[in-house]
């Protein structure tokens, strides 16, 4: 039910309650029975108005803020545009890269990099201490032989260390050879 709807009742009801004439004092008990009748049906009207007006807000409150946080996110997302480059356009929350630092735009077109416009977020730290050298490791495994499987067409590398690597399939490349010689 619309407001206008509701006003209108409202103002029917009131309406209502002028046109009733007094009782004799006699007929006292019905006039008081009217006037009370007319009264909570105002009284159960102006209650159902509140309540249909504060859901209203509420639905509209829930709403701007619903909007108000979708649009703040969207400014305040960072989007990451790799290294500065003065040529291109840049907007506020934009993240670059320059001169291993990382710099973040303060305003929509915020000029050169760095400057006013930008703001540090990062940059790159000096070289620490270095640390206790550590014991001599063991030499890599050297290639020392082949394996051939020709019922496979693979050759399969054998290491000092006694350990395979992945075979070779050549299959693929005695097939393309004997197609270009035929």
């Amino acid at each position: 039910m619309s407001d206008v709807d509701l006003h209108d009742r409202i103002a029917a009801l009131e309406r209502s309650a002028r046109r009733i004439i007094p009782a004799s004092e006699g007929q006292a008990g019905l006039a008081n029975f009217v006037e009370t009748r007319v009264e909570s049906r105002v009284v159960e009207e102006s209650a159902f108005l509140q309540a249909v007006v504060a859901e209203a807000m509420a639905m509209f409150r829930a709403d701007i803020v619903n909007i108000c946080k979708a649009m703040i996110e969207e400014r305040l997302a960072h989007r990451i545009c790799g290294t500065f480059d003065s040529k291109a356009s840049y907007s506020m929350g934009d993240v670059v890269a320059m001169d291993g630092a990382s710099f973040i735009a303060r305003q929509d077109n915020p000029g050169s990099c760095p400057g006013g416009g930008w703001q540090l977020m990062s940059r790159q730290g000096s070289r620490g201490i270095a640390g206790p050298k550590g014991a001599p490791g063991k030499d890599a495994p050297r290639l020392s032989g082949f394996r051939i499987d020709a019922a496979n067409f693979e050759i399969v590398p054998l290491l000092s260390d006694g350990s395979y690597c992945p075979p070779i399939e050549l299959r693929a490349l005695f097939e393309a050879y004997n197609r270009a010689t035929t």
